[in-house]
């Protein structure tokens, strides 16, 4: 049922702009018909060729300065004021549109949202809570129709999907719906994988088979992987001094650029470089470091957690998924290679 007391609110605060909108446009018709009728007067000075003196008049005309001391300066005030009302009135409308539509309209609340917010106006303080809250229970209730498609059809392959609207985790992976701007978001755990696609269930089926084929699915020789990292982690410690637990995002892009063929390192650029996500070195430290425990010359991976100010910065830590969610995991900072 439509919230019928938030959209008379609405419409009420719709007819007050309206109002000012009005005012607003008579204001600055008047200011125009002024300075028009001002120019006329002019006109007509400069084009007087009759006998009546009218020195006194033109005088005293001349010394009257309303437009450029009044009306000039107000000007661009209010050009932007009639803006504002004018998209106010028309976000108002929308809003109390789509609130009236079944299914709520979610594009064009979300859209009616983003205008009045920031437009800052105080009478928006009490209202934009509201609209908050109705846009939520609508994409809830979206994401309930798209979470029981998007299972169903993953059901049909043999997986499942943990539900928490508009979040949705299969297996490691999270899929993020946004019903308003109409597309979906894909993350091996923290990291996105897949920016943006369709929101729809044959795109989401889609983007997570080529994640997952991405990152899962590819064949490593873990003892060659793991032979690669000690390599990149001594570097990376030559530059550190010699310390022994050196930050995982340094052990990574030593990680990286060892891995580069001799095309890029004669000519660095985005044609012969040779990607590999961070999301594919998470899956492949886990499995590597952990899972099959890899030990080389006699020393295994430690890891060590990151403290609270280091999982806010993307280059000093990683989110490494143990489990099987993409919630199931821990942020790990440093890392070292101790005696096994």
């Amino acid at each position: 049922m439509p919230n019928e007391t938030l959209i008379t609110q609405l419409n009420l605060l719709r007819d007050i702009y309206g109002q000012q909108q009005k005012s607003l446009t008579t204001t600055q018709k008047a200011f125009k018909a002024f300075v028009d009728a001002g120019s006329k007067v002019q006109k007509a000075f400069k084009d007087y060729n009759a006998r009546l003196d009218l020195q006194a008049p033109q005088a005293a005309f001349a010394q009257l300065r309303f437009k450029e001391e009044a009306i000039d300066p107000i000007q661009p005030d209010l050009r932007r004021e009639i803006k504002l009302v004018t998209m106010m009135s028309g976000a108002l409308r929308d809003a109390a549109t789509a609130l009236n539509t079944e299914p709520v309209d979610i594009i064009k609340l979300d859209k009616a949202i983003t205008i009045l917010r920031t437009a800052n106006r105080d009478d928006m303080g009490a209202i934009l809570p509201e609209l908050d809250a109705e846009l939520e229970l609508a994409q809830r209730a979206l994401g309930d129709e798209f979470g029981q498609k998007l299972r169903d059809a993953l059901a049909q392959q043999g997986l499942s999907i943990g539900k928490r609207t508009p979040k949705f985790d299969i297996g490691r992976f999270e899929l993020e719906a946004n019903f308003a701007k109409r597309f979906i978001t894909l993350r091996y755990g923290k990291e996105i994988v897949v920016p943006r696609a369709a929101i729809t269930v044959e795109a989401a089926v889609k983007a997570y088979q080529t994640a997952a084929k991405a990152i899962s699915g590819r064949n490593l020789d873990g003892k060659t992987w793991m032979a690669q990292f000690y390599a990149a982690y001594h570097t990376a410690r030559r530059k550190r001094d010699g310390e022994a637990r050196i930050n995982i995002v340094e052990c990574y892009v030593e990680f990286v650029l060892l891995n580069q063929g001799r095309n890029f390192f004669a000519e660095p650029s985005k044609r012969t470089f040779k990607d590999y996500g961070r999301a594919e070195f998470i899956y492949d430290f886990y499995e590597f470091a952990h899972t099959q425990r890899i030990i080389h010359n006699g020393e295994a991976v430690k890891a060590h957690s990151a403290t609270k100010s280091q999982t806010d910065n993307a280059a000093k830590s990683m989110w490494i998924v143990e489990g099987d969610t993409p919630y199931d995991g821990r942020y790990v900072a440093d890392i070292e290679f101790v005696q096994e």
